[in-house]
Order: C-alpha cells, then sequence, then structure tokens
C-alpha cells in the first residue's frame, strides 16, 4: 500500500471495483442475452458508463488522489457526455436502415 492510504481506503476500493466488476458481468449477460437491437445496445451502454464509473471511483478510492485519479474522473466525465450522443446515433441509423428496408426483409 502506498503511503497515505488507510486499510479502509483499500477495502472500500476494492469493494466498489468489484461492483463494477460485476456490473460488467451483468451486463455482457444482457448483450448475449437479448435478441433485440435496442436491448443489446441499452445493456452496451450501462456497461460503458455505470461500471467505467465504478471501476474508475474504486480504483481512485484505493489509491489515493493523485494527479493520475484526476486525469481518469476527467475521463469517466467525457464518457458521460460522449457516451449517450453515442448510443442515440445508433439506435437513430438502425431505425434509419429499417426504414429503407422492404416489408418483407423487416423481421431478422
Amino acid at each position: 500500500m502506498k503511503r497515505g492510504v488507510t486499510m479502509t481506503n483499500y477495502l472500500f476500493g476494492n469493494i466498489v471495483i468489484g461492483l463494477g466488476a460485476a456490473l460488467v458481468v451483468i451486463g455482457l449477460i444482457g448483450v448475449f442475452r437479448f435478441r433485440r437491437f435496442n436491448m443489446r445496445l441499452l445493456a452496451g451502454s450501462k456497461i460503458d458508463t455505470v461500471a467505467l464509473i465504478l471501476i474508475v471511483l474504486g480504483a481512485a478510492i484505493r489509491s489515493g488522489f493523485t494527479w493520475l485519479t484526476a486525469k481518469a474522473i476527467l475521463i469517466c466525465a467525457i464518457v458521460l457526455l460522449v457516451n449517450p450522443i453515442v448510443t442515440s446515433a445508433l439506435a437513430a441509423g438502425r431505425r434509419k436502415s429499417y426504414q429503407e428496408l422492404p416489408p418483407d426483409q423487416e423481421g431478422e
């Protein structure tokens, strides 16, 4: 352990990282289990946002506040801003591609 990091921080950080890893596993099960594209997209976007934030937050708690931690939190903020836009663009592209298909080919 680093200097200034208590055992409580280390333990709590590991718990938060474990929660993030559990959310990744649950989300991946959802991605493979759901049949519809929109539901798979929802599960994948939850993995990106919630699990990433929990894992980075747990690592920040575990290691203490450093410049590297600040950079990681900044990356999480960027993911929070960009991920809904990308998910919305993917859903809109899928919706548009369905509109262009003939009626007999829509039931993939």
